[in-house]
């Protein structure tokens, strides 16, 4: 189990470690405006994915699990907490460029909606997992534990400290993560069902990601990571 455990959680650092890294782009000027509107829309895609990402996927991870698993749900819980206030800095985040979350109007990129069939898709909460907390917030925490972060270049100060604030939550999320695989990994079957969906979903959130990234104002100079 630990060795399966060694294999999944470096798959999606190093994904995110390669994405944010800035180094791996030439930054281009946009016209204010222009930056504001991909930055609005990077911040309504982030407050939904808090929302839908961080509290309906651990509701049905709560839903799925047995009885017994009763601290599991109770720190699942915690963690949809964790998320409403993320949801609530990206909301005041976005008041401060005159805008509003306005979830239930978003319009979801069709990768997004990729990204949702996915977990939907799950049929066990370890599997959630496995596309959610143990690999989604293992790919956000590089961008502010990544010295190169392109982040720190493309946002300014008062938003990278509300992300960073926001990212000092993620490490009890990847141990739930963590925790939700570690109950479903005792088979090769189990096991192949898990590194399975965390690569479907880190596939699309890559694509999503790095697209959100070049609208900021990035043209990407090396390829992106690949799954061996």
């Amino acid at each position: 189990a630990n060795e399966f455990m060694q294999a999944l959680y470096p798959r999606a650092k190093n994904i995110g470690d390669d994405l944010y890294d800035s180094r791996k782009y030439e930054f281009i000027t946009l016209e204010p405006e222009v930056y504001k509107d991909a930055l609005v829309t990077y911040m309504r895609r982030r407050a939904w994915s808090e929302w839908y990402f961080g509290t309906v996927s651990q509701a049905r991870e709560i839903m799925l699990l047995p009885d017994d698993q009763v601290d599991l749900k109770l720190r699942l819980a915690r963690q949809i907490r964790d998320e409403i206030r993320h949801y609530d800095v990206f909301a005041q985040q976005l008041r401060r460029f005159g805008s509003e979350p306005q979830i239930s109007e978003f319009k979801l990129p069709e990768i997004l909606v990729e990204m949702q069939k996915i977990q939907m898709e799950a049929e066990t909460a370890p599997e959630i997992a496995a596309t959610n907390q143990f690999a989604g917030e293992i790919v956000l925490s590089s961008m502010t534990d990544l010295e190169t972060s392109i982040f720190k270049i493309l946002f300014d100060e008062e938003l990278m400290n509300a992300v960073i604030d926001i990212e000092k939550d993620e490490p009890s999320h990847i141990a739930n993560g963590r925790d939700l695989v570690l109950l479903f990994c005792d088979t090769f079957e189990h096991r192949k069902r898990l590194a399975n969906a965390q690569e479907k979903y880190l596939k699309a959130m890559m694509q999503l990601h790095f697209t959100e990234i070049v609208k900021l104002g990035c043209r990407r100079v090396s390829l992106l990571p690949v799954f061996e």
